[in-house]
C-alpha cells in the first residue's frame, strides 16, 4: 500500500515508491483489447462483455449503493497472474473486507493520495501512470474532485490516452447524480448507474446503463454493506 500526508516531502515520496512499484512491475505484457467481466450477473448482463479494456467505465451511485462491491468484484475475477490498483483518494477501501469479498491482496497495488486539491492532482498522476504502465488488468479510482480545479481538464484527457495505451480497464467511482454540485464527470465510454434495493428481505445491487446507449437494467441478490459494517465484519478498524 502507498500512502502520504499532506507534506510535500510524503508527497514526492509517495510519488518516488510509485515509480520504483511500476518498474519492478514493467516488463508484465500490456492488455490492449477485450473486456474485463464483473463477475456479478446484473451488471454482466449490461456490459458487452465486460468493462471494456484501454477506456474508462464510470460507476455512478451514492453512500452503500455498491459502486465499491462491483469494482471488488471485477478485481476479485482477475486472470490468475493479471494485476490491480486502487487509487483510494476518499480512503475508504478497508484491505481486510476486500479480501473478505474474494480480492487477492497480494495483486492489489492501492494508492493513497492526501486530501484536497493537491492531492487530487497527485491522484490523477497516479492513475495516468497506472492506467498507461500496462501493468495492471484494471485501474480503481475514487477520487473525490470538484470542477475548476487547476489543469483538471487536461489531466482528465490524459487519463483517456493512458488508459488506451496501457490496455487496463479503468474504473471510475463517482457519487449519484446532483448530489454534489460541481462533481467531476470523468470522460467515460461507458456509464452505469448502481444503487441497492430491498426485495423479500434480500439486499440486491441493481444497475443500469445511462452513456448514450440506451437505458437497460438488471439487479442481482448480493451483500452490500457500509464500510464501516465491512470493517466490524473483518474484525478490526483500519489504521493506514
Amino acid at each position: 500500500m502507498l500512502s502520504a500526508s499532506n507534506h510535500p516531502a510524503d508527497q514526492s515520496l509517495l510519488l518516488a515508491r510509485l515509480r520504483d512499484e511500476i518498474r519492478r512491475i514493467e516488463r508484465r505484457p500490456a492488455r490492449r483489447a477485450g473486456a474485463l467481466p464483473c463477475g456479478l450477473a446484473a451488471v454482466d448482463a449490461l456490459l458487452p462483455g465486460g468493462f471494456p479494456c484501454g477506456a474508462l467505465t464510470e460507476l455512478r451511485g451514492g453512500p452503500a449503493s455498491g459502486k465499491t462491491a462491483v469494482a471488488l468484484a471485477a478485481v476479485a475475477g482477475l486472470p490468475r497472474g493479471a494485476l490491480a490498483a486502487w487509487v483510494d483518494g476518499r480512503r475508504e477501501l478497508y484491505p481486510p473486507a476486500a479480501a473478505a469479498l474474494g480480492v487477492d491482496l497480494s495483486r492489489l497495488l492501492i494508492v493513497r493520495p492526501p486530501a484536497g486539491e493537491a492531492g487530487g492532482r497527485l491522484a490523477l498522476w497516479a492513475a495516468e501512470v497506472l492506467l498507461g504502465s500496462g501493468a495492471f488488468a484494471a485501474v480503481a479510482l475514487d477520487v473525490p474532485l470538484e470542477r475548476g480545479g487547476r489543469g483538471l481538464d487536461p489531466a482528465l484527457r490524459r487519463l483517456v490516452t493512458a488508459a488506451e495505451q496501457g490496455g487496463a480497464a479503468g474504473l471510475w467511482l463517482s457519487p449519484e447524480r446532483g448530489s454534489v454540485s460541481g462533481t467531476v464527470r470523468p470522460p467515460a465510454s461507458l456509464r452505469l448507474e448502481v444503487r441497492t434495493e430491498v426485495r423479500g428481505g434480500a439486499r440486491r445491487i441493481v444497475a443500469a446503463r445511462a452513456d448514450g446507449a440506451g437505458l437497460a437494467e438488471a439487479g442481482e441478490a448480493v451483500a452490500v454493506q457500509s464500510p464501516a459494517a465491512l470493517r466490524r465484519r473483518a474484525g478490526g478498524v483500519h489504521a493506514a
